[in-house]
């Protein structure tokens, strides 16, 4: 098959797209073209992450946004293929049907995130092994999450807990379940490094809650020198790409709910495997609500102390369990091993491809 990839910048530069385009190059010989991609890249109602190869003269498109109700109409047209990450197909299908474009829906397939420099954490590295000799697991989680604004600063209620205070909305939602989470789980007793990180916002650093961020080599080392890495899925009910440096680091992590979006079987996590799960089965999207609704793509649920409480403490429980833990690592170690690996990465993609194309 003769893969032919747009933008060859992508391959260099540290983004989405890097782990992807340097699978297909190192195990199909995909070539770089020079050529203007076939459409611009979609800059409204929000900047989009895409990119475009060609497979045997057919045109893929990856449509790698972190919204899920967001589609590039034109793309969608006039590709032959269109994998997308964060995929749901009720909230697909209000997006199509607004755009007009509900007949091209047989052309999208659901994809999957890969950390912007998720080489680099591989542990087989000659760089990994000097870095982490010796290194082991200090802390039951490690909890690093960034944060956009500190509503605790300003005197809000939580959104959270409680049925008083501000409206819900995603962006009180986001800090709240961060600060929650953290409380909650170090209540319990679980040990872990847990930093509250200001994402470059300095303004936001009282070095109190909130800290400046970490870098990368630190946060992969703590990441390892935890049993568990905490990752928030809240209220976006999606994995992040953090998620896939855990696992190659050969860490299982520590989720509040399963992620709503879909997965591609050879992909997909199971509780117990790879993660644990605080809060199983809360809330869900408002498949009534339109479009332009956040509820409509959002998990926005208030959540009670006592689940919170209960949530944590089955957490502890877990955490303190070596049988799981042993378990739990040798299967990160081998969907680190395998099902991220480039060579199967690059042949997974193909083959879909190839099954649409011909």
């Amino acid at each position: 098959m003769k893969i032919e990839l747009f933008e060859p910048h992508l391959v260099s530069e540290k983004g989405v797209f890097r782990y992807l385009f340097r699978s297909f190059i190192r195990y199909k010989n995909a070539g770089l073209v020079s050529e203007p991609r076939p459409f611009p890249s979609l800059l409204k109602p929000r900047e989009h992450s895409s990119a475009w190869a060609r497979f045997d003269g057919h045109l893929v498109f990856f449509d790698y946004s972190d919204h899920i109700f967001l589609y590039d109409a034109e793309a969608l047209k006039n590709c032959d293929v269109y994998c997308k990450a964060n995929l749901h197909h009720g909230v697909t299908r209000k997006a199509l049907k607004e755009a007009g474009i509900q007949e091209h829906e047989h052309k999208i397939l659901p994809f999957v995130w890969f950390a912007g420099n998720l080489e680099a954490y591989r542990l087989d590295s000659k760089w990994n092994r000097l870095m982490l000799l010796g290194a082991r697991p200090n802390f039951d989680v490690c909890n690093i999450v960034g944060i956009y604004g500190n509503y605790l600063a300003i005197g809000e209620k939580s959104v959270i807990t409680g049925n008083s205070g501000p409206p819900v909305d995603p962006a009180r939602y986001h800090f709240w379940i961060r600060y929650h989470v953290q409380q909650a789980l170090r209540e319990a007793g679980v040990s872990g490094y847990y930093r509250l990180t200001s994402r470059g916002n300095r303004k936001l650093e009282d070095d109190q809650l909130i800290f400046s961020s970490l870098s990368e080599r630190k946060y992969m080392r703590i990441m390892y020198e935890s049993r568990f890495t905490v990752i928030n899925t809240l209220p976006h009910a999606l994995l992040p790409w953090k998620a896939s440096e855990s696992l190659m680091l050969g860490r299982p992590f520590i989720i509040e709910r399963s992620p709503l979006t879909e997965v591609p079987e050879p992909f997909r996590l199971q509780p117990k495997v790879h993660y644990l799960e605080m809060f199983p089965g809360f809330g869900n999207f408002n498949d009534d609500a339109e479009l332009e609704d956040p509820h409509c793509y959002r998990i926005l649920n208030r959540l009670d102390s006592d689940r919170l409480r209960e949530g944590a403490m089955n957490i502890a429980v877990a955490v303190k369990d070596r049988d799981l833990l042993e378990y739990m690592h040798e299967q990160a170690r081998k969907y680190s091993a395998t099902i991220l690996s480039p060579s199967f990465v690059a042949d997974y993609v193909c083959g879909q491809v190839e099954k649409r194309i011909h």
